[in-house]
C-alpha cells in the first residue's frame, strides 16, 4: 500500500459554462473552534506512532498482508469478503512518528494531524486526554463515536479532534507498554477496524452555512460542483454531493450522467429515475438496459455487468432514511473488448414521487491503484439523498 509523505495537491478551478446556469456561492463552514478545515485523500489513513514503536509500525503496515497490491487484484471490489485481502485493501496508509504531528502538510498547509482520518498508535496512553468530550454546544464539537476493547487493546473513535470534519482512532494497550500491539493483533482484528473506520469516513461530512449543501474533506468541491448539485435538486428533486472534477455530460427525463476523463482513467456517476414502480425490478437487467440506451460507444458497444464469476456481484439491503435501500457492487465489462472496471449502485424508494432513484458510480482505470478513485465515488453514492 502507499507509504509516502507526498500528498495530492488539490487545485481549485471554476467552470463558467454548464448545462444548468444557477447562481451559487462557496463560503466557510462556520465556527469550528479554531480547528483546521480537514482536507485529505479518500481511502487514506494517516498513522502516528511513538519513536520506539517505529519497527513495529513498519512491520504492521508495510511487511504484512496489509500491503497487498497487484495490477488486477487491488481492492475490495474484486475480492471475496471471505478473503483477507478484501479488508487489507480498503485503505492506504501514511506513517509518521509523534514528532511530525504538528509539522505542516505540504498539500493542505495544515498540521499533519488535521487529516480527515487519523489513527494514533498510543502504547503508553500519551493521548488519553483527547478522549475527553467537548462541553461546547456546537454542531461540530469533539465527540466519542465508539469506545471498545478488543483483546486488551482499547480502540476509541473520536470526531473533530484537530480539524472538522475528522475521525481519529486512538489505539492503546491497556495492560502493557505495547507488547500486545503486534501485526497478528491488527491482522486478526482488521475486519472490525476497517469496517468501522470506513463507515465513519463515508459519513465524514460537514454542512455549509449556505444553501449549497454538505461538503466532504476527501472530495474537491467548489462553486461549479455546488451549482450542479443545486441544479440537479431543482430539476430532479434529489440532493447529490458531487466532486468538481465531474462534468455534466448527458441529461434526460430518466437519466443523468456526470464524468471525469483523463488520459489514464475516467470516473462516472449516473442517476437513473425509474418512474411508476411500486416494486423493485431486477437491477442487473435495469442497469444493463440503461447503459445500452445511453452509454453506447462510437463502435456501437456498451458496458454490462460482468457475471463471469471472476468478479463477484454483491447484493445487499440496508435500512436508511427512506426505508429499505438496495445496494449492488461488482464489475462491468464493455462488450467485445477487454475494458472493464468496478461499479457500485444504490437504489432508494421515492414514495412521494412514486419512483425509485438509483445512483450508480463506476470507473475505468487500468493497471493503476483504483482505491482513491473508487472511494471518492462511493462517498458520493453514500451521501446521495432525496430532496423532500
Amino acid at each position: 500500500m502507499l507509504i509516502s509523505r507526498q500528498k495530492t495537491q488539490f487545485g481549485i478551478g471554476f467552470a463558467t459554462i454548464i448545462l444548468f446556469l444557477l447562481h451559487s456561492g462557496c463560503n466557510s463552514s462556520g465556527d469550528t473552534a479554531k480547528k483546521d478545515s480537514s482536507i485529505g485523500v479518500a481511502g487514506r489513513i494517516t498513522v502516528f506512532y511513538p519513536d520506539f514503536f517505529e519497527d513495529s509500525a513498519n512491520e504492521i503496515f508495510t511487511q504484512t498482508r496489509w500491503a497487498v497490491d497487484s495490477n488486477l487484484i487491488r481492492f475490495e471490489e474484486n475480492l471475496s469478503i471471505s478473503d483477507d485481502g478484501y479488508y487489507e485493501a480498503m485503505f492506504d496508509f501514511e506513517l509518521h512518528n509523534f514528532s511530525q504531528m504538528e509539522e505542516e502538510d505540504i498539500a493542505t498547509k495544515n498540521n499533519m494531524h488535521s487529516a480527515p482520518l487519523v489513527w494514533i498508535i498510543d502504547p503508553k496512553s500519551k493521548f488519553e486526554d483527547i478522549k475527553q468530550p467537548s462541553h461546547k454546544k456546537m454542531a461540530h464539537a469533539k465527540r466519542i463515536l465508539k469506545d471498545t476493547t478488543i483483546n486488551n487493546i482499547q480502540c476509541t473513535w473520536i470526531s473533530n479532534v484537530w480539524s472538522v470534519p475528522q475521525v481519529v482512532l486512538l489505539i492503546h494497550d491497556v495492560h502493557s507498554n505495547g507488547e500486545n500491539m503486534t501485526s497478528s493483533w491488527f491482522q486478526a482484528n482488521q475486519r472490525s477496524l476497517f469496517h468501522i473506520t470506513k463507515q465513519y469516513e463515508l459519513q465524514n461530512t460537514i454542512a455549509s452555512v449556505t444553501h449549497h449543501g454538505p461538503h466532504h474533506p476527501s472530495l474537491l468541491q467548489n462553486r461549479y460542483s455546488d451549482s450542479i448539485s443545486a441544479a440537479i435538486e431543482a430539476n430532479y428533486a434529489v440532493k447529490a454531493m458531487l466532486s468538481a472534477e465531474l462534468k455534466l455530460v448527458t441529461k434526460a427525463n430518466d437519466f443523468l450522467w456526470l464524468r471525469q476523463e483523463t488520459g489514464n482513467y475516467h470516473s462516472n456517476l449516473m442517476l437513473q429515475f425509474i418512474a411508476g414502480s411500486d416494486s423493485l425490478q431486477n437491477q442487473i437487467t435495469a442497469r444493463n438496459a440503461l447503459t445500452k440506451k445511453y452509454l453506447k460507444t462510437a463502435e456501437g458497444t456498451w458496458v454490462e455487468i460482468s457475471e463471469s464469476g471472476q468478479f463477484p456481484i454483491r447484493k445487499w439491503t440496508t435500512i436508511g432514511l427512506y426505508g429499505q435501500e438496495y445496494w449492488m457492487s461488482g464489475w462491468q465489462t464493455e462488450l467485445i473488448t477487454n475494458r472493464r472496471g468496478p461499479f457500485i449502485r444504490r437504489v432508494i424508494r421515492d414514495t412521494a414521487n412514486h419512483r425509485h432513484v438509483a445512483v450508480d458510480a463506476f470507473i475505468f482505470a487500468p493497471n493503476q491503484s483504483r482505491n482513491r478513485l473508487m472511494r471518492e465515488m462511493e462517498i458520493m453514492v453514500s451521501q446521495f439523498n432525496l430532496a423532500q
